[in-house]
Order: structure tokens, then sequence, then C-alpha cells
């Protein structure tokens, strides 16, 4: 049996195959090793866990991960998973290649995650040959969640939202001012946070205003990212992500003024993902 885990940095999927099946599914918290620890995984996974599960008989689990960028970092979460699958052989590798493989299985292109966060690369089929580091929610991310919830919170802080937008916000949300920065800069999972007024930004797309920090948000990403790449006007774009998904409408939309074309975006890659461990067992 085989475990594979996409996670990023707000859920993780989960997908357990059995000689070449889909035999079982579910979710647990995402693990940024940025942000948790290896008993927090290891938490997590015992108590999230469906008991049905035979641990013993899982011999492999593929690990990809938001922030597994480092062998440093990859030990979190080895040393957490492996508290509780004492007898697998545990792989864990970055969320940008589980994002390549499932979007192209053995094709070339450029592979896009927009989710909580964002991050980019180029793909050979084989392996990632290029990326351009996104730098996390502080000092990048462009085109992920974060990035679109900071654009919209600092708006609002600064009165530059129309007032019918932050009245609706402020009966949403019942936050001062004081409240948002103390969220952002002392409480835990600040890139969590700022990514979960997406949800109020797509309730809200149709106002000009929004809509034109939604395509902020994908500008950002193709003048800083994107269109850095080597040829990139050649490239298949793909795109995976729920940021990607929701805000198709405005991505298609700012892809055409580069002139690009993405040709697939899948809101949940882990069966895709599933497709590519299949193919190469």
């Amino acid at each position: 049996m085989i475990l594979v885990a996409d996670s990023g940095s707000t859920n993780t999927d989960w997908i357990i195959l059995d000689q070449g099946k889909t035999t079982l599914s579910f979710k647990t918290k995402g693990f940024n090793p940025y942000f948790t620890t290896s008993e927090e995984v290891y938490g997590e996974i015992k108590s999230q866990t469906p008991k049905e599960i035979d641990i013993n008989a899982i011999t492999n689990i593929y690990f990809y991960g938001a922030g597994c960028s480092s062998e440093k970092m990859n030990k979190i979460i080895q040393n957490g998973l492996n508290q509780y699958f004492t007898n697998s052989v545990i792989e864990v590798n970055h969320d940008l290649l589980a994002a390549a493989r499932a979007l192209f299985l053995t094709e070339s292109g450029i592979a896009i995650i927009l989710g909580t966060g964002a991050n980019t690369c180029i793909y050979n089929g084989k392996e990632i040959t290029e990326n351009i580091p996104s730098l996390g929610f502080i000092l990048g991310d462009e085109g992920g969640g974060d990035y679109m919830g900071k654009l919209f919170i600092t708006d609002f802080l600064y009165g530059n939202l129309p007032d019918d937008i932050s009245n609706d916000f402020l009966k949403s949300y019942k936050l001062s001012n004081d409240e948002l920065l103390h969220k952002v800069y002392k409480e835990p999972y600040p890139n969590r946070f700022l990514a979960s007024f997406t949800e109020f930004i797509l309730s809200h797309s149709s106002n000009t205003h929004i809509n034109d920090i939604i395509k902020k948000t994908f500008r950002d990403l193709f003048k800083i990212h994107i269109c850095k790449y080597k040829d990139y006007n050649s490239q298949k774009i793909r795109v995976t992500g729920s940021v990607g998904y929701h805000f198709k409408k405005q991505l298609f939309e700012v892809a055409s003024e580069y002139n690009l074309k993405i040709d697939l975006i899948e809101k949940n890659p882990i069966s895709r993902l599933a497709q590519f461990h299949i193919l190469d067992s």
C-alpha cells in the first residue's frame, strides 16, 4: 500500500493506493514546516487518520508539502510522520513538484500553484528545471490567496475601499483595525488569516475596485514570475489550487493580456498526483 499526500499551508489531502487503485482518501490540516513542528504533525496524523487504515501495511509514503524545499525543512515533516508510520519508507518533496507531476504527468510546461500561497516552475516531464522563488507571504506569493488578502486588507486599513464594501466587511467580520493588525503580526499562521478573506473577495468580485484587486494579484504573478521564464510564451501553462480555480475568470483575462493561454485549471491535484504514482509504479 502507498500513501500519497499533497499539503498546502491550510489543508492536506491524503490518498491510499493499493495495487494501483485508489482505496481511501481523507483530509488533515496543512503542514508547512515553517509554521509547524514534528510534534504537531504527529498529533494531527494520529487523531485524523481513519481508524480503518492498517498503518503497518503502508510500505511507502510520498509527502509533498508547501515549504518542503530543503533537507532541514523536510526533516520536520519526516520526523513527525515517522513517529506514527513506523514501518513506512517516507519521501518528502516540495508541493511544487506535486503540482507539476499532477498537472503534466510526463508532459512539460509551466506549473503554477495558486492556493493560500503561490509558486511556479518549469517542468520537463520528469523534474523541475527552473523555479523563480515565491518568497512567502511577507515578501512575495504574488498570485496567492494571502497576497490577494494582503492587498484587500491594506486597502481597507487605508480607507481606500468603497464605503459599501467596507461596511459589509465590518459587518461580516467584526474586526477592528487593531485586531486585524494583531492577527497579522502577533498570531500564528498570518498567511492563512490573510488568505481567508478570498471568500469575501470572491463574493464581491463584481465590484470594480475588488475586481481590480483580483486582477492586480494575477498581473503581479505574470509580471514577476511567468514572464521571467525563458520561452514562457511557447510553454503550456497549467494551474492548480483553490484561488486559481475560484478566480479563473480574472485569471484567464489577465493571461490573455499577456497573450498567454491556460489550458488546465485543477482545483485539487491529489487524484492526478495519484495517477502519476500509479504510472510510476
